[in-house]
């Protein structure tokens, strides 16, 4: 039997086709219609491509990788300035400690030639005082002693205009005009320019430093150097005799470059180091979200499953949860619905809706077989019981034919009262609708037999039945208002059914069929004609017949119908 549903039929996707093959023509309420048919096929077409599971695998990853930058940037912003001011620290200790030295080394010559100094002011004149005063042989160890700290790259001193008095360079000259690296100026030209910015905190003078660029040349081998550049911090200083100190009162300053090269290595050291705590951390959350994603949801997918089963038609997989959360609040509310639907909806209709089909179009023709059945003299039976005793009489017979009938593929379209209205063929294609229900008629009088003797056991009157099938083209679809609608079947083979089932009465049968359903099954049926007959509404008359048994033949085809079709709802 074809399980497709009625919007997936070759005729929508033609349609749909057509708005993109030559459907420039469509008039905008056509184009409209067939757009809405296109996104309701994608809608019914679309699986899960973001789970849930993804969507907290990919929150909780980012969550850890937030918290671990969150806590990294933060850490080695922190640890940068830890180490810079370290530096900072370490150069103004070193430059006040030479700076202190060269002073006192100066102070006795200074003193001695204080009235000397007082005359000379340009560049030749200090030259030659530094000169024949022999001030750079003075202060050479201090310079030297300097440059054995850590990380200290150069250290000089400067007398007036500049001139290089002591240097750690060997290529520079004493008492030659200095020429300061890239980004450097003298003291006095740097500490003026930040006086102009905070001329408070500027007021007298104070140690600066500044970070600047310098090229190291650097050995490869024993024969071979290469020039790196570098990162240095370069602090500078006055050099004075007062106390208090002014610019005026200078004799020179003082210089000491320090490499911040080790800074960044141990930057680098830590960045790595944080980084592969990061590593971690995101890759415990990542477990830890895989875990949680994967505890959130199962119990949904559970859900999802039993959801799925449903459109399938199958009302009998409950979801199972203990949890006394959400979830499980929606699980109980969905087994709650289910049991509803499983008595209030036939699975085969559910099956359409709930897969997406459309059962609010317009009627369908279908060539279906229609099967009535009916209790004899039901009214003299249920006045002889109490309302209870009626409806649990009426539930246990409509119950045992009721599985008969989905046994064989059949559709029960209603109960009317006592009467059973079931169709073979819609709103699924059935492919031996006739023989399935001639089967279900003789199956429903053989169990029929089973439950009286039962019936009979207990003291209880049996229940007579007739049964009328009949096989022809109908009008299906939903039928009703805007409040209410009903999947049914209507049309002339419908009405000749039930007239067929009240006919039982006249020939003393059980099941009759009609001759449109006998030309189908008659070489898998055991018949006995009964008559020619005109029913009302029909002008040619109509031969009927009842059925007995199945033949051999026919035993053989319902076997193996019934196969695959557990074998389709298995799958």
């Amino acid at each position: 039997m074809s399980n497709s549903a009625l919007t997936n039929s070759p005729e929508l996707e033609a349609e749909i086709t057509a708005e993109y093959n030559g459907g420039e023509n469509l008039s905008a309420k056509e184009r409209k219609r067939l757009q809405k048919l296109k996104q309701d096929k994608e809608y019914k077409d679309n699986e899960i491509k973001w789970g849930l599971r993804f969507k907290l695998l990919f929150l909780f990853s980012a969550i850890s990788l937030g918290i671990a930058i969150g806590i990294m940037i933060p850490a080695i912003t922190n640890q940068t300035n830890s180490l810079l001011a370290e530096k900072k620290k370490q150069g103004k200790v070193m430059i006040r400690g030479l700076t202190s030295a060269i002073k006192n080394r100066l102070l006795d010559l200074y003193a001695l030639n204080d009235k000397k100094l007082k005359k000379i002011n340009s560049y030749e004149q200090y030259k030659n005082f530094y000169q024949n005063n022999g001030i750079s042989e003075l202060i050479f160890e201090d310079v030297d002693q300097v440059l054995a700290q850590p990380d200290v790259e150069y250290a000089y001193v400067l007398g007036k205009h500049d001139i290089a008095l002591g240097h750690t360079n060997p290529k520079i000259e004493a008492y030659t005009k200095y020429k300061f690296e890239k980004g450097i100026n003298n003291y006095f030209t740097e500490f003026k320019a930040k006086q102009n910015l905070d001329p408070v905190y500027y007021k007298t003078p104070r140690v600066l430093d500044k970070t600047i660029q310098v090229t190291k040349s650097v050995k490869i081998d024993k024969e071979k150097s290469k020039d790196k550049v570098i990162d240095v911090m370069d602090f500078s200083y006055i050099m004075t005799f007062k106390s208090n100190p002014e610019l005026k009162d200078a004799i020179g300053e003082v210089h000491i470059g320090i490499s911040l090269e080790s800074v960044h290595q141990q930057i680098f050291d830590n960045k790595v180091e944080l980084q592969m705590v990061g590593a971690i951390a995101i890759a415990f959350g990542i477990l830890a979200a895989i875990i949680f994603a994967a505890f959130l949801s199962r119990p949904i997918r559970k859900i999802i499953f039993g959801m799925q089963q449903v459109t399938k038609g199958n009302f009998h997989e409950s979801v199972i949860l203990h949890s006394k959360d959400e979830v499980g609040l929606l699980s109980r509310t969905f087994n709650v619905m289910l049991k509803g639907m499983s008595i209030l909806v036939s699975p085969e209709v559910a099956q359409v809706v709930l897969s997406g089909g459309d059962l609010t179009k317009s009627g369908e023709k279908r060539e279906v077989t229609v099967l009535f059945s009916d209790i004899r003299s039901f009214t003299t039976i249920s006045e002889s019981l109490t309302p209870h005793e009626v409806v649990d009489m009426l539930n246990q017979y409509m119950e045992i034919m009721t599985d008969i009938i989905i046994k064989y593929g059949g559709v029960v379209d209603k109960f009317v009262g006592d009467e059973i209205f079931a169709v073979f063929g819609a709103p699924f294609d059935h492919p031996m609708h006739p023989l399935c229900a001639t089967a279900t008629a003789i199956e429903m009088d053989i169990e029929l037999d089973k439950h009286n003797e039962n019936r009979r056991k207990e003291g209880k009157p049996p229940i007579m039945i007739g049964i009328g099938v009949n096989t022809g083209d109908v009008i299906a679809g939903a039928m009703g208002s805007s409040k209410r609608v009903d999947y049914t079947s209507i049309g002339d083979a419908v009405n000749l059914g039930a007239r067929l089932e009240g006919t039982n009465k006249v020939y003393g049968t059980r099941a009759i069929i009609s001759e449109f359903t006998y030309d189908f099954v008659k070489n898998d049926i055991i018949t006995r004609e009964l008559d020619l007959i005109r029913v009302k509404g029909k002008n040619k008359p109509v031969t009927i017949y009842e059925a007995v048994d199945l033949t051999e033949t026919g035993r053989q085809k319902i076997q193996k119908f019934l196969s695959e079709l557990k074998s389709q709802k298995h799958h």
